[in-house]
């Protein structure tokens, strides 16, 4: 029986190797081909597994292991050629980050590590700091709480959660949903990204409770029927409690009238939350941080850290205005309702992690951000998110130059929608045609743009949160649009 695969050292079993120098070997050839591999990413063409990955990928489970050598020959000949490709410098089509060799590197000490984020160990205060240098890069209040998360969607879960609760009529930790008398109801506009009703749903409010505004013509929430269907709620006794803003929707990254939308919280005495998951890092920016004016006015924001600031997935931020607020929903217990005032006697509770979120198993997530903030410093990412916003207004010009085709929405900030329209064809004969050109778009580099559809009309759509990207991958877009483009003219209308 072979020890190193068993494990087997003395009479006792562990996980640790047998040969230590092996093992090293073994882990300096995987940090060299990772680092080749991102050296090379773009000339790494994406494709999907062959029958033969998968079958290997999909093998069975063998009682006596196949070694450490081997499965790393899987992963390196299976796994790694066929992922999911958004390291590419010409992936745009979700908003999905690039990660970086240096934020690799930090989840290699995080993974040797293994430790949990305790508050009262050097984790904890790399947690808290990392809270304290994001509240610092967007301006907001700096008596908040925050707590590290895996994304976008558990952060906009845990600020609704605290939302609910705090703007509940009855205590909802004991009684739940079931207690309530009336139908609580929250708002956001019809570009809303999708995770906001998953989290309504599991609250236990019903997507019923979701009031979907509709948007204008530049794809912000219309405060007049927000502020009608707030009265109408009120009309058939329903109980009105929060507020969702979008900075930088989904869609095509607009950003709501933040300030407008948190005077109305302040005058009907709603919760206004902000879903900022990529968009509210345009602070950053010195051409378009006016767009996310208001964000420090919000009761709670939801961040990522894994999309426009380039980070290993998956890490995102919750803030929460008011820390016993955010304290009471997580936290053992309902003695935090009744400690105002002995708010300075808690203080501590506030910066443990484990009081601020649902997962009591937290890894240290926190420690790529730090090292990765405190090593690019606020200049770098600045300097990288302008040039995101300066990237896309020239694909914007690109396309805006062509004859043939056309921008579908306003260019808010890092997000283009377009289409191929060479004129002369129905509504029906473009979706038709942009549909076979994204799906040919795909074939040359999987997600190099998306498609959505805004206001009836199917389009493209290019996001751009790539540290990669360099304006000639922008051109070899546009030219390929053009060129596919002109393939499929003559197959819809043939001479």
């Amino acid at each position: 029986m072979n020890a190193e695969k068993t494990g087997l050292i003395g009479s006792e079993f562990t996980l640790d190797p047998n040969n230590w120098i092996k093992m090293r070997t073994l882990g300096h050839r995987m940090l060299d081909d990772m680092m080749k591999y991102q050296q090379n990413i773009r000339s790494h063409q994406f494709s999907f597994p062959t029958k033969e990955a998968i079958r290997e990928i999909c093998a069975p489970l063998t009682n006596e292991g196949e070694g450490v050598e081997k499965i790393y020959d899987v992963f390196f000949n299976n796994i790694l050629p066929y992922s999911f490709g958004n390291q590419s410098p010409l992936f745009w089509g979700l908003v999905v980050g690039t990660g970086s060799p240096f934020g690799m590197l930090a989840e290699m000490l995080r993974g040797g590590m293994n430790s949990p984020t305790e508050s009262f160990t050097a984790e904890g205060y790399v947690h808290q700091q990392v809270i304290e240098w994001i509240k610092e890069l967007l301006e907001f209040p700096t008596e908040a709480s925050g707590v590290i998360v895996s994304g976008g969607s558990e952060a906009n879960f845990t600020c609704l959660a605290v939302a609910r609760n705090a703007k509940a009529e009855i205590d909802m930790k004991a009684k739940g949903a079931q207690g309530l008398r009336q139908r609580m109801t929250l708002y956001c506009s019809d570009e809303t990204h999708h995770c906001l009703e998953r989290s309504v749903e599991l609250l236990g409010l019903g997507n019923e409770a979701l009031r979907w505004i509709p948007t204008d013509d530049d794809c912000k929430i219309r405060i007049d029927a927000l502020q009608k269907a707030i009265k109408e709620d009120r009309k058939q006794k329903n109980h009105p409690f929060c507020v969702i803003g979008c900075a930088g929707t989904i869609n095509s990254g607009a950003f709501d009238d933040l300030n407008a939308l948190a005077n109305l919280c302040e005058h009907e005495h709603l919760w206004f939350h902000i879903d900022g998951a990529f968009g509210a890092w345009v602070k950053l920016s010195k051409t378009h941080r006016h767009l996310a004016k208001g964000l420090e006015r919000a009761d709670s924001l939801a961040i990522d850290l894994h999309k426009w600031m380039y980070m290993p997935y998956g890490i995102g931020c919750a803030l929460v205005r008011d820390p016993l607020a955010h304290y009471s929903t997580f936290v053992y217990g309902h003695e935090a309702r009744y400690l105002k005032s002995t708010f300075e006697e808690i203080q501590d509770k506030f910066a443990d992690s484990h009081n601020l979120a649902l997962p009591l198993s937290r890894n240290f997530n926190s420690l790529k951000a730090y090292m990765l903030l405190r090593a690019y410093g606020r200049q770098k990412y600045s300097r990288l998110i302008q040039q995101n916003i300066n990237q896309t207004n020239y694909l914007a010009d690109l396309i805006m130059k062509e004859a043939t085709m056309e921008i579908t929405a306003p260019v808010t900030s890092n997000i283009v929608c377009f289409r191929y329209n060479p004129q002369g064809l129905t509504e029906e004969e473009l979706e038709k045609i942009n549909k076979l050109i994204y799906e040919a778009l795909c074939r040359i580099n999987l997600m190099i743009v998306s498609d959505t559809t805004i206001k009836g009309k199917y389009m493209l759509r290019a996001c751009n949160v790539n540290h990669r990207s360099q304006k000639k991958d922008f051109e070899f877009l546009v030219k390929e649009i053009e060129r596919i483009g002109m393939t499929f003219m003559s197959q819809l209308k043939p001479n």
